[in-house]
């Protein structure tokens, strides 16, 4: 049997570690814009494959020092992220260094259909498990640790008990923690499967823990 629960939310601020953004350089070349950093650092939070990013829209993190900056297109730069990465979640850049490609040919819509695609499948992964599943109670984007040099908060097979967090889903710079609030079963489970990954977009319902 499925239990669907949006979980409540607790909002926190960012750490003293985050300050101020950046905004990345771009160039044009076969119809697909470049990404670039704009200076030296380590780049964390790269965008998934197939995401649609917008102008100005967030990107990524840049580590300079001790200090994170968030990481924006330029207002006239969007498109579909087309590289389909490989790197580790942290890796160092120079300045002008290529991060990602994006296809400014590929349409929002076409991104849509993608997400929508994605999340069906998800619903279908979950509602087909025995368990508790937890789902994304907004929009936005969703973090397994709580910095880039940092352990995931839960893995597969780990016993946690109610209070214990799971993750982070950050909207509009603000990081929301996504809490196990236990089961009609008792205060304590077990991480039976994760439907996202590190960075990933979710939608408001979309599938993200499978509790047993």
């Amino acid at each position: 049997m499925i239990s669907m629960h949006y979980p409540g939310i607790q909002e926190i601020e960012m750490t003293d570690e985050k300050s101020g953004s950046l905004t990345a350089l771009a160039e044009i070349r076969d119809s697909q814009y470049i990404v670039l950093s704009p200076t030296v650092g380590n780049f964390s939070a790269m965008p998934q494959p197939g995401a649609y990013l917008p102008g100005g829209s967030f990107v990524g993190r840049l580590k300079i020092l001790n200090t994170f900056y968030d990481l924006c297109l330029p207002g006239d730069v969007s498109g579909l992220v087309v590289t389909d990465s490989e790197k580790d979640f942290v890796f160092p850049v120079e300045y002008g260094q290529e991060l990602f490609r994006l296809d400014q040919e590929k349409n929002f819509l076409e991104s849509e259909k993608q997400t929508v695609q994605s999340i069906s499948k998800t619903k279908e992964d979950a509602e087909s498990a025995e368990g508790y599943v937890i789902t994304a109670f907004t929009t936005g984007i969703f973090y397994a640790k709580p910095g880039p040099d940092s352990p995931p908060f839960v893995a597969v097979g780990q016993e946690i008990k109610k209070g214990k967090t799971l993750g982070l889903i950050e909207v509009m710079k603000t990081f929301n923690y996504i809490s196990f609030p236990g089961t009609d079963k008792g205060d304590v489970g077990i991480i039976k499967k994760i439907f996202v990954k590190d960075s990933q977009e979710v939608k408001l319902g979309q599938a993200l823990f499978l509790i047993d």
